[in-house]
């Protein structure tokens, strides 16, 4: 692997090829969407634009010098919009999005080797009716721990 000072860029992009592989059918975006489909997944993305979406933490292992590890935090959302009251619904198909890309990390937390272990570590939900039908929005946080090289 070529040295890099950061495993963000290889990650969020092995991050958004599990979401598109596990959810098809679910418009998947790499960071802020610039429109929104009824159900969708932002990898990177907090909800507020120009809000950090990774924060990282470098730490040198013990007392060598090589390699570097770092451990961050990467915010994502998923959201269901739907033409229907039916909060219950909306609700349920949200977290059943969050669970099956969850369900992915835990089957490959290093994502093919870019990265030492993922995990999902928390998730807020906010949901409301709207004119457009019910609608529910979780924000959760991918962990990850990694070296650099």
């Amino acid at each position: 692997m070529p040295q890099t000072v950061s495993t963000v860029p290889a990650v969020l992009e092995a991050l958004v090829a599990a979401a598109r592989r596990v959810l098809p059918g679910v418009q998947v975006v790499d960071g802020q969407p610039l429109a929104a489909d009824q159900e969708i997944i932002c990898v990177g993305f907090t909800g507020e634009p120009g809000e950090t979406s990774v924060e990282n933490v470098r730490t040198r292992e013990q007392v060598t010098l090589d390699p570097d590890r770092e451990s961050y935090e990467i915010t994502c959302l998923v959201a269901v919009l739907r033409g229907e009251a039916d909060a219950a619904a909306v609700r349920a198909r949200v977290y059943e999005m969050v669970s099956i890309l969850a369900g992915e990390l835990a089957t490959d937390p290093t994502l093919g080797g870019v990265c030492g272990r993922t995990q999902l570590t928390t998730e807020d939900l906010a949901q409301e009716q709207t004119t457009k039908g019910a609608q529910a929005v979780v924000r959760f946080v991918i962990t990850v721990d990694a070296w650099t090289y």
